[in-house]
C-alpha cells in the first residue's frame, strides 16, 4: 500500500478518535496485509479469522473515469463511518439495543476507546468499476457490556 494512503486513512482515523478523547491509533502491516488478501477476492463480506475487528466500504461508479481512490477512501472513513455518529444514541449504556447496530456499528469500531493498531487496504473491483475498503483492528471493538466505558460522546 502506498504511504500516502496509509497515511491518509491512518489519519483520518486519529482525528476522527481525537473528537472523543481517546488514544491515537497506530498502523499494523500484519492487519494491512489481511486487509490486502481479503480485498483482492473482491467478495463483499466480512472474513475475521483472528482477533481483530473490521470496518468493510464498497464504492462503485457507473461511468466516467475512477474517482481518486486516497480521496475516496479517507472520505469512507469520515463521512461513511464515522458519519454513523449521527444514529448512535446510547450514550454511556454498557449493552446498547442492537437492533440497528448496521446503522452506527462502523462508527463505534472507529472511535473504540481500548482499540490501539489499524491495518487498512483497497482492491479496485466489479470490471475497474468498484472500490472495495476494508480496515482491521486490535483490539477489536463492539463487545457487548463494554460499549459505555469504549464510546465516549465527543469532547
Amino acid at each position: 500500500m502506498a504511504a500516502t494512503v496509509k497515511d491518509t486513512v491512518l489519519d483520518r482515523h486519529n482525528s476522527a478518535r481525537a473528537k472523543h478523547g481517546v488514544s491515537n491509533l497506530k498502523w499494523s502491516d500484519e492487519l494491512a496485509k489481511i486487509a490486502q488478501g481479503h480485498t483482492n477476492s473482491c467478495e463483499f463480506k466480512h472474513k475475521v479469522e483472528g482477533a481483530y475487528g473490521q470496518n468493510l466500504g464498497w464504492v462503485g461508479w457507473s461511468g466516467g473515469s475512477a474517482p481518486n481512490a486516497i480521496t475516496t477512501f479517507g472520505d469512507m472513513v469520515t463521512t461513511g463511518w464515522y458519519g454513523e455518529i449521527s444514529k448512535f444514541t446510547q450514550w454511556g449504556v454498557a449493552t446498547p439495543n442492537m437492533d440497528n447496530f448496521g446503522d452506527w456499528g462502523h462508527f463505534t469500531q472507529v472511535v473504540w476507546k481500548s482499540t490501539y493498531e489499524v491495518g487498512c487496504a483497497y482492491t479496485t473491483c466489479d470490471g475497474g468499476k468498484a472500490y472495495f475498503f476494508e480496515c482491521n483492528y486490535r483490539t477489536p471493538g463492539n463487545y457487548i457490556g463494554e460499549f459505555g466505558k469504549n464510546v465516549p460522546r465527543k469532547i
